[in-house]
């Protein structure tokens, strides 16, 4: 064991990184190596989480995450509640539906269902009118299709929103006081992430609005009183996970728009 691995080294480390860490990191950057130099480490990481305060939290398999001690006040008695975003949406949507800054809309449909349609026409209502920038994040088309798909809305040259390729991680890049609308947000099969996904972008937001488009299971084909009935999902892949911070829930199928939630 190292003579100087000692509480006030590790308590070092602990200040350089942010998160979460697995205590393997520790043994690299501190060249802990032994058995013994392992497990008085873990000893030490012991003490700390359970310190009065503790400083550090133990969530299994060698992996913990540094105590956050932050708490941030929300002046509540000085807020505005008439300070709402005036975000149109298609349908009318925004008579029923009052979006407030740091607000999270979700558009879900199946494929070929309008989910980017009605996503354009929502950039098309707001983009040049909306008193905030719009940036559209497209991960689907290329240049030229995308140029098609808007060419009907009739933008001026220069357009007065940004367009963006973007496929991840939206929650790094968008801007907190923007209205972000992102087509579309896919995890493949990790689903279990879009939930965690959302809460980052809700997370980042402070005045501006994120509108994200998801994809929804095909409908289930069963059997009622002996005839085949289709019966539509309304939620996204990812479940009530992809509602959690949802102010409006929009579900679109064939023909058809369903408001799933409305705050």
């Amino acid at each position: 064991m190292p003579k100087e691995l000692a509480p006030a080294v590790v308590k070092e480390w602990l200040g350089l990184v942010s998160g979460s860490f697995d205590i393997k990191e520790i043994w690299a950057d501190l060249g802990i190596l032994t058995p013994a130099g392992r497990n008085h480490l873990r000893v030490i990481l012991f003490r700390f989480e359970h310190d009065n305060p503790p400083s550090i939290v133990n969530l299994g398999n060698g992996k913990y995450r540094k105590v956050d001690n932050e708490k941030k006040p929300i002046d509540w008695q000085a807020a505005n509640p008439d300070n709402w975003v005036p975000i149109l949406l298609p349908f009318d949507l925004h008579v029923v539906a009052k979006i407030y800054p740091k607000s999270i809309i979700i558009v879900t449909g199946g494929k070929n269902d309008g989910k980017t349609s009605y996503l354009l026409e929502t950039l098309k209502l707001n983009a040049g009118t909306l008193d905030m920038p719009v940036d559209l994040f497209n991960s689907e088309t290329g240049p030229e299709q995308i140029k098609e798909r808007l060419a009907p809305l009739h933008f001026p040259n220069p357009a007065p929103f940004n367009l963006y390729e973007r496929y991840d991680n939206f929650a790094d890049i968008i801007e907190p006081d923007h209205l972000s609308i992102i087509d579309y947000l896919d995890f493949n099969s990790e689903l279990y992430l879009v939930g965690t996904e959302i809460d980052r972008i809700f997370r980042k937001l402070t005045t501006g609005v994120a509108i994200i488009g998801l994809q929804k299971p095909p409908p289930v084909k069963t059997l009622f009183k002996g005839q085949e009935k289709l019966i539509e999902r309304d939620l996204a892949y990812g479940g009530a996970f992809t509602a959690k911070r949802a102010v409006l829930y929009v579900s679109l199928s064939f023909h058809k728009l369903k408001v799933v939630y409305c705050k």
